[in-house]
């Protein structure tokens, strides 16, 4: 009689250690690069809503703001309630209507979008570029597109403290920087990539 075919126990428990060790050697890279690939997302969406505070403006002809806020983005009357704050988990983009009233446009609840209403995963934090004034927030651009006060330019830094530092700082993430220019060119990049590298800051 021949044997049937199949696999003996101790062949199956061989297999199924080597499984779990390869598994765990590549589960830490596998979750670094979901959370890089959060950070990447949640940069695109904070430097289209840039975009789109300076194409507000542009297209209206009036002052336009990209507002970092901890108001919640359901508050009535968004447009003028609002609070500005430099690592602000929440976002705003508001047009001037005149006589002081501001409507908003775009609005993002949770650094990532995804209306969290605690502390989200990937933070931004602004900041000016001297000898610009200090930054509250707030990045205004005028009917031509240039930020206001004139010469103003700022820096947003694009973290993900819950998993790690930055590469920058010898960590496993590659955080992510926006900056926006006077004129109101609006950029992102990698603070960590090299000289020459397409995703240097310059």
């Amino acid at each position: 009689m021949k044997a049937s075919g199949g696999f003996t126990l101790i062949e199956l428990l061989v297999t199924m250690s080597l499984a779990a060790i390869l598994l765990s050697l590549g589960a830490p890279a596998l979750s670094t690069y979901l959370q890089n690939s959060k950070l990447g997302a949640s940069t695109s969406v904070l430097y289209s809503a840039i975009q789109n505070a300076r194409a507000e403006a542009i297209r209206t002809n009036a002052r336009a703001q990209f507002v970092f806020t901890d108001t919640p983005v359901s508050t009535a009357n968004l447009g003028n309630a609002l609070a500005p704050a430099v690592a602000g988990r929440n976002w705003v983009v508001r047009v001037d209507q005149g006589g002081g009233n501001m409507l908003a446009v775009d609005s993002k609840d949770g650094g990532e979008g995804e209306s969290n209403t605690t502390v989200p995963a990937v933070q931004f934090a602004g900041a000016a570029i001297p000898p610009t004034p200090a930054f509250d927030g707030t990045i205004t651009f005028d009917g031509l597109g240039a930020t206001v006060p004139a010469g103003a330019s700022y820096t947003i830094a694009i973290t993900n403290p819950a998993a790690g530092v930055c590469v920058s700082a010898l960590g496993p993430i590659r955080c992510r920087q926006i900056t926006v220019r006077a004129g109101g060119q609006i950029s992102a990049c990698d603070p960590a990539a090299p000289p020459g590298d397409s995703r240097a800051c310059n």
